[in-house]
């Protein structure tokens, strides 16, 4: 009947459509090859734009790049041209060149072939805006960096960086387009790119617009000794590292020795002393029992301008009015957004001194350095850090390196955490002694004025193996004897041989695995729901407000390594704390970031002391892929036989019409 007739026809309409959509699958598979790849990305500050990003999917001929291949600066595509180029000659020059010459769509930068023998792609003078700020004398410290660094340049095309596995894919394909080039044919191997950027203008005007977030994270914090509002307060002895990194490829940031050789030494050494026993036969405390308390801290967002220990410094400073606590998670305030409460149990004026572990992958002539801030430092300062200087000389005795003070005509300090809470100081509403007597700090690196790391902040600085592992458990050996000695632990030799037993060479090697390597390791594994495998980025990413249970990666590992480590110690284990501007704040009933009120510099973008760093919100489907395009000959050519076969077509039917209408009686 005619039901089960339509019927039949609606089922037979469905199962073509869905033949001709798996075909069509098919078919976008076999026509595109979808690589691998981490982008460079448009970021925001104040001033302006920087980074990469694309108008829409934009196309162009692959052209190959590189010591045997250079006709793309003499005979480029007429179109927009994608190049290829092996990692070795990725910098700054050649991309300006490139941009300079060349219409481009997006450049394809393949791991492939040696590495450069140095590539930073950030300034000499790395954060030199902030020492500016501060008031510190700048230094080029970095001598493989650029006077402007190449990361913070502003690019209106795509800059990728493509996985070792579809490398060759993208080389092989280029070849063929330079191959088919030199014989005026044809060149049918294409890229495509698709990366467009949601915020433009500046990170003020984003946050304003809602099209950007803002840089920043979470830090990690913890105490050797247990929190106590009604005790005195203890003196604090601040140990300090930077938890993130950057690259030019921030899913590449690696950061092996700028700065996980920092991390990692730092917890070698602050799980060691939660470890140490009190021996009344030597007269040694408990590493949770000196005088004075031992907090270590791990900082996000430090390589966009001191991001995490500015907030923290300031918090520590100005103090906590919570309007509105979670009734759901314990010490977590929701207005203002604070993860945890529990730094209000100390406040800056408590901190005596400081110790901050810098670049130590890298050690050259088994020499370390302390490093010193004299610009920004008054007189007690100055005498509160030739106290500490003294206890780390002492503390390094016996140790498989020289421990020496860093060139004396150097008057600051390298890439330093230190001097945010220097500047909190002027912030505090009710400071209390010890604060009258100053902040001493000090800053331990391997190097002494200028970085031996011939990779700061690229994906290059991936690993430290050797000699050069070994030594981070000596480090930490090192920086575990001085918060000793400094927090009023027995400095004896027989003291330090029992810091020493309770360092964990093996555990130190584990971790260093685990945050650089291999993120899928058994430790992270232990500690996450799910960790993905492989090296792990350390870009500090953006900024979300997050309930503290979902606060994930690098700072969740910590955090639940300490609580292991420690919490039987301290009664807390660790904690979070949140990792985003101070210049900030969140405006709740607008749902949206913008400057903070009631200061200096609020109604003068110009005056703000910090670049606030953003990132463009950015599609979900960002991709870059390559496909084959037919000569423009070939299509005419198809064109011409399909227009054919319709011609011919219609003139059977039409010759045919008669007998056909004969013979069916129509």
């Amino acid at each position: 009947n005619g039901g089960e007739h339509r019927l039949m026809l609606l089922l037979a309409w469905i199962w073509a459509f869905s033949l001709a959509t798996g075909r069509a699958d098919k078919i976008h598979d076999a026509m595109y090859k979808n690589l691998d790849a981490s982008p460079c990305v448009r970021l925001l500050t104040k001033d302006g734009e920087i980074g990469c990003n694309t108008e829409g999917r934009v196309q162009g001929v692959l052209r190959l790049l590189d010591r045997e291949h250079e006709s793309i600066f003499t005979n480029p595509p007429k179109g927009k041209a994608a190049v290829v180029i092996p990692q070795a000659l990725f910098n700054q020059t050649i991309v300006e060149k490139l941009s300079a010459r060349v219409d481009l769509a997006g450049i394809l930068v393949v791991s492939a072939g040696e590495f450069p023998p140095y590539f930073s792609p950030d300034e000499k003078q790395p954060q030199s805006f902030m020492a500016k700020a501060r008031g510190q004398i700048t230094y080029d410290w970095n001598p493989s960096g650029d006077i402007e660094a190449f990361k913070f340049k502003r690019y209106g095309f795509a800059i990728v960086a493509i996985s070792e596995g579809d490398s060759q894919v993208a080389i092989d394909n280029a070849k063929q387009n330079e191959n088919k080039q030199n014989m005026n044919e044809f060149e049918p191997f294409m890229a495509e790119f698709n990366y467009p950027m949601y915020a433009s203008g500046n990170s003020i005007d984003c946050l304003a617009d809602a099209t950007c977030l803002p840089l920043g994270g979470f830090s990690v914090w913890t105490s050797l000794q247990h929190l106590n509002k009604s005790a005195p307060p203890q003196p604090i002895v601040l140990a300090t590292a930077m938890l993130d990194s950057s690259a030019f490829f921030h899913d590449l940031a690696f950061g092996a020795n700028a700065y996980q050789s920092s991390v990692v030494s730092l917890l070698g050494a602050i799980t060691a002393l939660g470890r140490l026993n009190s021996s009344s036969d030597h007269g040694c405390q408990a590493g949770n029992e000196t005088e004075k308390r031992i907090v270590a801290a791990f900082f996000q967002g430090e390589q966009f301008g001191y991001i995490g220990s500015r907030r923290f410094a300031r918090d520590l400073a100005v103090g906590l009015k919570c309007d509105k606590h979670s009734a759901r998670y314990r010490d977590f305030c929701l207005n203002p957004y604070k993860p945890s409460t529990l730094y209000t149990y100390f406040n800056l004026s408590n901190i005596e001194s400081i110790v901050e572990v810098g670049q130590v992958g890298n050690i050259e002539n088994s020499a370390l350095y302390i490093h010193r801030e004299s610009t920004i430092s008054t007189p007690q300062d100055i005498t509160q850090t030739n106290i500490l200087s003294d206890i780390a000389y002492k503390a390094a005795a016996g140790l498989p390196f020289t421990l020496t003070n860093a060139s004396n005509t150097l008057l600051s300090l390298p890439p330093s955490s230190i001097p945010s809470f220097l500047e909190a100081r002027g912030l505090e509403t009710n400071p209390s002694p010890p604060s009258e007597a100053g902040i001493g700090g000090i800053h331990i690196a391997g190097h002494d004025d200028r970085f031996l790391n011939p990779f700061f902040h690229s994906r290059f600085d991936k690993n430290i193996t050797g000699e050069a592992l070994t030594n981070l458990c000596e480090v930490s050996k090192l920086i575990a004897r001085t918060l000793y000695a400094a927090a009023g632990g027995n400095p004896a030799s027989t003291c330090q041989a029992r810091v020493d037993d309770v360092v964990d060479c093996e555990e130190i090697r584990i971790l260093f695995t685990c945050l650089v390597l291999d993120f899928g390791c058994d430790l992270a594994s232990r500690y996450m729901y799910s960790s993905s495998s492989g090296p792990m980025s350390h870009y500090t990413s953006v900024f979300y407000l997050i309930d503290p249970p979902r606060i994930g990666g690098v700072p969740r590992f910590l955090m639940e390594l300490l609580n292991e480590k420690l919490k039987i110690r301290n009664g807390f284990g660790a904690s979070f704390h949140d990792a985003v501007d101070p210049v900030l704040q969140f405006d709740y009933p607008s749902d949206k970031w913008r400057i903070r009120q009631g200061e200096s510099w609020s109604d003068n973008i110009t005056n703000v002391p910090s670049r606030v760093f953003t990132e463009a919100n950015w599609a979900f489907d960002i991709e870059t892929r390559l496909f084959r395009k037919e000569d423009p000959k070939v299509q005419s050519i198809m064109l011409g036989l399909g227009l054919g076969l319709t011609i011919l077509a219609g003139a059977v039917a039409f010759v045919a019409q008669p007998h056909i209408l004969q013979k069916f009686k129509i």
